[in-house]
């Protein structure tokens, strides 16, 4: 069986956070259906080449924002011509505002098995500040709703948010720790160009973002929340399939606006505008990749320094010939003896201490 991920790319949100710079934004009803149409007409017109779904990802944009059915009518249409794993995983990525008893229970009765909540903070005038449109008490009752029918659920928390103190985020951490949400994700802000957080002149402290996210590793390890990938924590069986395939560099199909592919040893990526995207004459961006090339090498590295799995040697160099550790002793002895990383016969990891300069350790076996 080959393996595929499927990502669906829902644009649509209630408002724009400060913070954002996604390809997302407040459409009306005109406009969401002909992205429906679309996003249908582009799956039916797809050749899936005998792959079986392991994971699909409804991503955004604010998913749960749509109206009712929306989302199983695309389910339907992907499943009408791609199988499904029987343990496929299935999530939706909800804000808690729009999250109802109605919405779990239409989701799980399409086929959705994984929901990915984006929390933030607790702190209600935190949430206010970045322009997040619900409240603590909004996540609880969506939580609620949510239990009724699912256990696997993540939970998004920023650090660094303006005004945001560590006193704030381990408040944050305590909450979800004690509502035993399985998985946790815990991402630094970065203040892109385009947001309006960026206009303001807000800029995180970096030194403040490392002690949050000590705390945040600290407070989540010793509750059973596994540190998997640098930004996602999960209790052991609870880790996001789809996001593996990312950092395992396998393959995956994206479908909408913005949406990114590697199918076939090509990446792809759609036009980022809604009008483009619509359009009948658009053509997405292509680029082969060699599969036992310089690029592909790379990539398979720096992905899999990010998994605390790390780079299985064997394989790698079975893919990209040669003999990776003695071909990099002169940059791996340091790393090593220094306590960056750890090496095995099987394995090269990122210690605890080398995740905090993951970026340059990366640099450095990429000859940069």
């Amino acid at each position: 069986m080959k393996e595929l991920g499927v990502y669906i790319h829902l644009p649509f949100c209630n408002s724009k956070c400060a913070y954002c710079d996604f390809a997302s934004g407040v459409y009306s009803e005109e406009i969401k259906e002909r992205y429906l149409l679309r996003l249908k007409e582009d799956i039916a017109n797809f050749d899936f080449c005998g792959r079986t779904a392991v994971s699909v990802y409804f991503g955004g944009g604010t998913p749960s924002s749509l109206r009712n059915g929306y989302i199983a009518d695309i389910l339907g249409s992907l499943s009408a011509v791609l199988p499904f794993s029987n343990d496929v995983e299935i999530t939706a990525e909800c804000n808690p505002e729009t999250f109802t008893a109605s919405k779990a229970a239409e989701y799980s009765q399409a086929g959705i098995n994984r929901l990915s909540f984006g929390l933030q903070t607790d702190n209600d005038v935190l949430l206010a500040r970045i322009g997040r449109r619900h409240t603590a008490s909004d996540f609880f009752d969506a939580l609620s709703a949510a239990r009724v029918y699912f256990t696997n659920i993540n939970a998004d928390i920023m650090l660094g948010l303006p005004d945001q103190t560590l006193a704030d985020v381990e408040h944050t951490l305590n909450t979800l720790i004690k509502e035993d949400i399985p998985h946790i994700s815990a991402y630094a802000l970065k203040v892109e160009e385009n947001t309006r957080l960026f206009k303001e002149k807000y800029r995180p402290d970096d030194d403040l973002c490392a002690d949050m996210y000590d705390l945040a590793y600290d407070a989540l390890s010793s509750h059973g929340l596994s540190r998997y990938e640098v930004s996602n924590f999960a209790r052991r069986g609870m880790e996001c399939r789809h996001n593996l395939l990312y950092w395992k560099r396998r393959e995956y199909v994206g479908f909408g606006a913005a949406a990114h592919s590697f199918f076939d040893n090509t990446r792809t990526e759609n036009p980022r505008s809604l009008k483009v995207y619509l359009s009948s004459d658009f053509k997405p961006i292509s680029r082969y990749i060699s599969p036992s090339g310089a690029e592909a090498a790379e990539e398979t590295l720096m992905l899999a320094l990010r998994t605390s799995d790390g780079l299985d040697i064997a394989e790698y160099n079975k893919t990209f010939g040669g003999d990776f550790v003695r071909d990099n002793t002169s940059i791996l002895t340091p790393l090593t003896e220094n306590g960056f990383l750890t090496l095995t016969e099987e394995k090269l990891r990122l210690t605890d201490k080398g995740f905090y300069v993951m970026n340059e350790i990366i640099v450095r076996l990429l000859g940069g």
